[in-house]
C-alpha cells in the first residue's frame, strides 16, 4: 500500500459511541466524479489515532474526512 498503486480518492472518518468507522474507495472514475462514491470498504478503530493512522496509509492526507459526533 506504501507505493501509491492503491491510494483511493474517497476516505471518510466517523465516531461513534467510542469507535472508528473508516470508509474507502473511489469519487472519481475516468477523470470524472461520481456521486455517491464507491465505497470499497471499511473498518473499525477503537481509537482516533489507530484510524487516522490507517486512512494515511490508504489516501493522500486531503482526501480524509473526519466526523465527530458531539
Amino acid at each position: 500500500m506504501g507505493n501509491g498503486d492503491n491510494f483511493y480518492d474517497y476516505c471518510e472518518i466517523l465516531e461513534d459511541q467510542g469507535a472508528y468507522l473508516v470508509k474507502f474507495g473511489y469519487q472519481s472514475y475516468s477523470g470524472k466524479s461520481v456521486f455517491p462514491p464507491v465505497l470499497i470498504g471499511d473498518r473499525i478503530f477503537s481509537s482516533e489515532k489507530k484510524a487516522l493512522r490507517y486512512a494515511k496509509k490508504i489516501t493522500v492526507p486531503k482526501n480524509i474526512k473526519l466526523e465527530k459526533n458531539n
